[in-house]
């Protein structure tokens, strides 16, 4: 996504990278998000350039903030902020009608790890029902790859690493104290709380959406991965198509695109390979991940 110049906001993000200008409209619209008429009619009597520029930027800040939480983004996770900042996503958040997703600033593309129907904004829902923005892709991959993948991130990276998710940090603690791996992967097989256990559940309503962009981390990660170079390509048309920029992307964009697909600089990359799970689970282990998630396997089509 940023390959396609995206800014990358939520789970994921652009850190480090400088702000894309909004324009005068947009900013305006940002403003207007956050900001009471009387506070931005004194933002204009003020005539300070920097002032204004500092609301702006701050009314950007609330609207992530206020939308992390709107789409059931742990609050933890995010950076620290300053009290003003603060007070104004409360009463951002307390809002109760008026408030759209298509007021925070365009470019941007939202990472979330979950994208409950119980726990996100109902505005959010009936927004893009009736209008089908945001468009939303899923991205999702071999849950017994997932389940592996998870173990090893909470047992080997250290605590400043794991994003501020308190589950994350409670079985990091949890795993680290378990000296056999495959007795992590037993723990996170029959823990109810281990962190991911229900979320391919949770996004089956994402996977039957006719309106949602399905994608496989299998194509998606082409050969570096274990993967084809033709699904890797395919899968990266079929993103292009959905989000209406096939017309801007020529074959040697595309292949320059794939290149960048294998990121061994990600902080959760470890190995970034398909099936490692067969090399780690028992036998014993595939009959138990079987009966709790056998229906997870075939709606996802890893049966």
């Amino acid at each position: 996504m940023a390959g396609l110049g995206y800014v990358l906001n939520g789970a994921v993000s652009s850190a480090g990278v400088a702000p894309r200008p909004l324009g005068r409209q947009t900013a305006l619209r940002v403003l207007g998000a956050v900001y009471t008429p009387d506070e931005i009619a004194a933002l204009q009597r003020s005539r300070d350039r920097a002032a204004v520029d500092r609301a702006v930027s701050r009314a950007v800040t609330v609207l992530n903030r206020a939308w992390s939480v709107r789409l059931g983004m742990p609050r933890t996770a995010a950076a620290d902020s300053d009290p003003e900042t603060d007070r104004l996503t409360a009463r951002e958040l307390s809002r109760q009608s008026g408030y759209r997703f298509s007021d925070t600033p365009g470019g941007v593309c939202w990472f979330t790890h979950d994208l409950d129907l119980a726990g996100v904004d109902e505005n959010f829902l009936l927004e893009w029902a009736s209008s089908g923005s945001p468009r939303i892709i899923l991205n999702y991959r071999d849950p017994r790859d997932v389940l592996l993948s998870m173990v090893n991130f909470l047992a080997e990276k250290d605590a400043g690493r794991l994003g501020g998710f308190p589950d994350h940090v409670v079985y990091s603690d949890i795993l680290k104290s378990v000296q056999d791996p495959r007795d992590r992967i037993g723990i996170a097989l029959t823990d109810p709380g281990f962190p991911g256990g229900d979320s391919f559940e949770r996004a089956l309503w994402l996977l039957r959406h006719p309106r949602v962009c399905k994608v496989s981390f299998e194509a998606l990660v082409g050969p570096d991965g274990g993967g084809s170079a033709a699904a890797q390509a395919a899968e990266i048309k079929k993103i292009t198509d959905f989000l209406d920029l096939a017309d801007d992307m020529d074959s040697a964009s595309r292949e320059a695109l794939a290149r960048r697909i294998f990121n061994r600089d990600s902080y959760t990359f470890r190995s970034g390979r398909t099936g490692a799970w067969r090399e780690q689970f028992t036998p014993e282990q595939h009959m138990l991940f079987e009966r709790r998630y056998g229906h997870v396997l075939r709606e996802y089509g890893y049966a």
